[in-house]
């Protein structure tokens, strides 16, 4: 884990399907922000932190800016935990996203894909 100060703030590399978690102590704050895929893009917003969270995945390498306000705030830069699939697929159906929340329920033995 990398701590960081009070008013510290860090730029990190978040490596595909990775996460970030920040562990919070005490009164522990501040923010993260993702920023542009390339320097000078715009940001994707900042995301307030004042407890234990964890941002990410996502499918591609992605920047961040971590700060901290309050001691003390710690993160760590780890590989997604994936949950295991605990049936298989046995069809895959292409649906709207207007038909795909008509369903109740969805079949968990259907792969639905949206599509236009």
């Amino acid at each position: 884990m990398t701590a960081l100060p009070i008013n510290g703030h860090e730029v990190i590399s978040l490596p595909a399907y990775s996460t970030i978690t920040v562990t919070v102590s005490g009164t522990g704050a501040g923010s993260i922000e993702r920023l542009g895929n390339n320097p000078g893009e715009a940001s994707f917003g900042v995301v307030a932190i004042n407890a234990n969270t964890s941002i990410g995945p996502f499918a591609m390498p992605t920047r961040h800016v971590i700060r901290c306000s309050l001691p003390t705030f710690t993160y760590d830069i780890g590989p997604a935990d994936f949950p295991a699939v605990t049936s298989d697929v046995e069809r895959i159906i292409k649906l709207s996203q207007a038909e795909y929340d008509a369903l109740s329920p969805a079949d968990p033995a259907t792969l639905y894909l949206i599509v236009g």
